[in-house]
This record gives C-alpha cells, sequence and structure tokens, in this order.
C-alpha cells in the first residue's frame, strides 16, 4: 500500500492522536502525519470530521475514520502485520474498554482540573481526585497485566494506549504544578509500567519531550484571556498573566534554542510552531486593547524571535495581516466569549 493511501490528521501535543500514531507503529504500518495548527481547522479535517471537527482523523483509501480508541480498534482489525492490540479474550476485551473509558471520561478530566482549578483547596481537591484515579487503575493493572510488564501483559495493547498517551500531560502536571502524581510508594506498579511504556520502541518517538510540551501547555490556555475579558479592570488584568508565562517562555526559549535563532535550534521547529502561530493574534490583541504584550525590555529574546519566525519564509506568506486578522476578531468576539461563558 503506498504511503498516501493511509493519512492521520493530527497536532503533536494531543494525547488523543498519540493513540493511532503509537497503534500504527505496533502494526509496522506508513502513513503520512497531517500536522493540524493550534486555533486553526483545516478544510481537510472539517470534511473528514464534520460531526465533532476533532483531531484525530484517519484517512484509508479516502475514507475518515474519527475518534481516537475507534481509530485503534480499526487498526488492529485491519492490519495483521504486528501484534494484536486488543485482547483476544471477549471478557478480556470487555475490561479493558471499560477502563478505558473510565480514564477518557474520568480520569484525564480529573487531571486537566489541576491545571483549571482555583485556589489551593480546588487544587487539592483535584489533585486527590487524579491520586485516587491512579489507585484504581494500579487495580487494574494488577488484574489484566498477570505479572508482566502491561495491562496487555508481554505486550503493549489496548489499555496501556489509552492511558499511556496521557504520561506526557501527567509529566507535565506534575511539572508545572510542583505535584508528585505517580508516586512509586503509591501505586509501584504503575510507576514502572510508565516507564516500560515509555520507552517501548512503538513509543519513544511519538511521546512528546515534557519540557516542549510544557511550553505548549503554559500558552495554549491563554490565547483567550485578553479575549474574554469584559470591561476596563478586567482588560487591564488580563495581560498579567500573559505577561508572566511570556517571561516563562522566554526562559524557556534560551533553554531550548542553545543561543540560536529558534526554539528548533537554527531552524524553526515543533514549539517555534505551537507559539508563533498566535502571534497574529497577539498583534491583533495588542492592537485591540493597546496593551503590550512581547515588550523588548522585557523578553528581550522573544521578541527578536517574533520578528524571525515571522520573516522566514516558510511563514511569511500565511502570517495573516493584523487589519485582517482584527476585522474577524471583531466578528469572532462574540462567540469566544459565549462559549467562555457556557
Amino acid at each position: 500500500m503506498a504511503e498516501n493511501d493511509l493519512k492521520l490528521l493530527g497536532a503533536w501535543p494531543s494525547p488523543y492522536v498519540m493513540r493511532p500514531r503509537i497503534a500504527l507503529n505496533i502494526k509496522s504500518v506508513g502513513y503520512d502525519f497531517l500536522e493540524e495548527q493550534f486555533g486553526t481547522k483545516s478544510d481537510l479535517l472539517l470534511k473528514s470530521n464534520p460531526i465533532y471537527k476533532k483531531i484525530p482523523v484517519l484517512i484509508h483509501d479516502g475514507k475518515p475514520i474519527c475518534e481516537s480508541l475507534i481509530i485503534v480498534e480499526y487498526i488492529d482489525e485491519n492490519w495483521n502485520s504486528g501484534p494484536s492490540i486488543l485482547p483476544s479474550d471477549p471478557y478480556d476485551r470487555a475490561i479493558a474498554r471499560f477502563w478505558a473509558t473510565y480514564i477518557d471520561d474520568k480520569w484525564f478530566p480529573a487531571l486537566r482540573g489541576i491545571a483549571a482549578a482555583q485556589g489551593e483547596d480546588a487544587k487539592k481537591a483535584a489533585t486527590e481526585s487524579v491520586i485516587e484515579g491512579l489507585v484504581l487503575l494500579e487495580d487494574a493493572f494488577k488484574n489484566c497485566s498477570k505479572g508482566e510488564k502491561f495491562f496487555g501483559r508481554d505486550k503493549i495493547g489496548y489499555l496501556d494506549i489509552a492511558l499511556g498517551c496521557f504520561l506526557g500531560w501527567t509529566r507535565v502536571t506534575e511539572k508545572l504544578n510542583n505535584l508528585k502524581l505517580l508516586d512509586e510508594s503509591k501505586t509501584p506498579g504503575l510507576y514502572k509500567w510508565a516507564e516500560d511504556f515509555c520507552a517501548d520502541s512503538a513509543v519513544k518517538d511519538v511521546m512528546p519531550e515534557t519540557d516542549k510540551l510544557a511550553v505548549a501547555a503554559k500558552w495554549f490556555p491563554l490565547r483567550r484571556v485578553l479575549a474574554v475579558a469584559q470591561g476596563d479592570d478586567a482588560i487591564k488584568a488580563a495581560p498579567e498573566p500573559v505577561v508572566e508565562d511570556l517571561v516563562l517562555l522566554e526562559d524557556a526559549f534560551k533553554n531550548c534554542s542553545k543561543a540560536k535563532k529558534f526554539f528548533g535550534g537554527d531552524k524553526i521547529g515543533y514549539v517555534d510552531i505551537a507559539l508563533g502561530c498566535f502571534l497574529g493574534w497577539m498583534r491583533v490583541t495588542g492592537k485591540m486593547h493597546n496593551v503590550k504584550l512581547l515588550d523588548e525590555a522585557k523578553i528581550p529574546s522573544l521578541y527578536k524571535w517574533a520578528e524571525d519566525f515571522c520573516a522566514d519564509s516558510a511563514v511569511k506568506d500565511v502570517m495573516p495581516e493584523t487589519d485582517k486578522l482584527a476585522q474577524a476578531a471583531k466578528i469572532l468576539l462574540p462567540k469566544i466569549r459565549a462559549d467562555a461563558s457556557s
């Protein structure tokens, strides 16, 4: 099968996109990875997944398959070039699907809740919920693994993929919030499992680096902060967390760039794209609210990086003009505010 017969629409930080990527690696199936940019939805994505308009989408011979775990099952059923991903026993399959649903519906929303928590009490409650879930998953691991390395026993299986795709975000949550979630003393089985999972050949090349993922995690939620601010006091206060995080990103740039032009060194890389795609909206925000976000005095390296990024031949023809983007912002702003308040 030619590579262009199989395409995967996704974005590198997405844990849900990791799932089909791991499954395809297990089956040794080649594919084209089509990167979707933050904050935008390509025409191909909207055409391929008109119901949810979300990634990942696997396109096989022109036919789209949506939803990460459905895609994993499709890959397992369609290719026999590698080991089976789902358990062969019907009861074991049912148990794996049960825990995968628990992870998506209960556990990962709790993990996201740590970052969204307002105040120490709320953060403590969210953290306790995550740890309680990990204790439950520790028991599930013991029951499913039968003393072997993975939920799928001697090989990575369906439930390994369902939970393992969130390990990058678990590490980032630990780092950004000074927490210890996967604790060897509380969940020794899961702790060792996480090490084995991340070291597996099907996983290690698609598991995002913690520092790069942390950069995306710090910036991505802030893209709406200024957009949803209403009233002079709110607009005045809104830039403060954005500027604080840009200072953190200034440090991240110094660490990643190694004194070169980009996060990716001498060329544009993942983190450059992840942050750089928001530069147009940052300019619009500054213009509409009369605020200065990229301040040369406070973040000189990031200021110069922004100039170099926008001047790059891969970027300059696709970076929207500020005036045109401002017109679009005036149309989109009421919807963004409505979504944020719902």
